[in-house]
């Protein structure tokens, strides 16, 4: 339906009426979106098939145990209290074998500063963590 401007048109141009048309084209603006069949982007991730974080540990990997109390770590279970004892056990067991994958463990207990001195010093020795456990 085409109306006319009421009022004082002094040109007297006629306006139609856009509401019907633009109802329509937002219906079938919602269908098409509603019904257009979009390939989700998805990612293949390959999860590990183990019962516990134990079974993650390979006999290979030297797995360095942090503990809440302070100054007291473990390296492959053998308990160090004094960091430099520690650090001159991993020193020696990435040189016996320097394929090792380096295993980070700790409790929810543990300090950052802790956890931060174990990157330092893997950091400076040129090192990388493999993983990184917490309970």
């Amino acid at each position: 339906m085409i109306r006319t401007k009421s009022g004082n048109d002094s040109q007297g141009f006629a306006f139609p009426d856009m509401t019907a048309l633009l109802d329509v084209i937002f219906i079938l603006l919602v269908f098409l979106l509603l019904t257009a069949q979009i390939a989700p982007q998805s990612l293949t991730v390959q999860l590990p098939e183990a019962s516990s974080a134990e079974d993650l540990i390979l006999k290979e990997d030297l797995t360095v145990t942090l503990f809440s109390e302070k100054e007291h770590w473990a390296l492959n279970g053998q308990e160090y209290r004094q960091w430099q004892n520690l650090t001159g056990a991993l020193a020696s067991a990435v040189s016996d074998n320097p394929n090792a994958s380096i295993v980070i463990a700790g409790d929810k207990e543990v300090s950052l500063q802790q956890l931060l001195q174990v990157f330092d010093w893997l950091k400076q020795n040129n090192l990388k963590a493999a993983e990184v456990l917490v309970d």
